[in-house]
């Protein structure tokens, strides 16, 4: 399944969610199904096109079982299972996640950097980025001994790179017309 009918699929269930005021909670459910779906004794047999539609069904109504799905999750988990889409919740659920942060007003940023950050330094980041976009920033920090230092942050598909080693590269570019490898 492509990422656009990923987005179809997730865009419908968060129009649904909405209209039933259960946008959080769908979230949260959707969010368990699809780490259900991640995993990788699960994920073949979701994906499997040779798993007939009995069986589909028979796999869709353990889900619903199994994790105690609301009524609306439950009928949308079906549907999936009769178009042969339970393979692709983890999309589904990416794309939704995306779309409530949208609603609530939230944006996720990605912070690289090479070291642990300390809490100053973490929140005046989380601050700073706040301000830019206007939004409540949900952040994710990452350890990346690979920037030497300085800090990467990633936020709705913009990079503001600090980072050292790309520091270095912009002076061996300036200084010899070339970059380092």
């Amino acid at each position: 399944m492509s990422n656009k009918t990923a987005r179809r699929y997730a865009k419908a269930l968060f129009a649904l969610a909405k209209d039933n005021g259960a946008l959080q909670p769908t979230a949260e459910q959707l969010a368990r199904v699809a780490a259900v779906a991640t995993d990788p004794t699960v994920r073949p047999v979701l994906c499997s096109p040779l798993l007939s539609p009995t069986r589909r069904r028979e796999l869709a109504e353990l889900l619903v079982r199994e994790l105690g799905l609301s009524d609306l999750l439950a009928r949308f988990i079906r549907l999936l299972a009769d178009n042969q889409r339970l393979g692709e919740l983890p999309g589904i659920d990416e794309h939704f996640q995306q779309l409530l942060d949208r609603e609530m007003g939230h944006v996720r940023i990605v912070i690289r950097s090479a070291t642990a950050l300390g809490t100053a330094q973490h929140q005046e980041l989380v601050a700073t980025f706040s301000k830019i976009t206007g939004k409540e920033v949900i952040p994710n920090s990452i350890v990346d001994p690979d920037l030497l230092g300085g800090v990467v942050v990633e936020v709705d598909g913009k990079v503001y790179d600090g980072s050292v080693r790309t520091q270095l590269q912009r002076l061996a570019k300036e200084l010899t017309g070339t970059a380092l490898v």
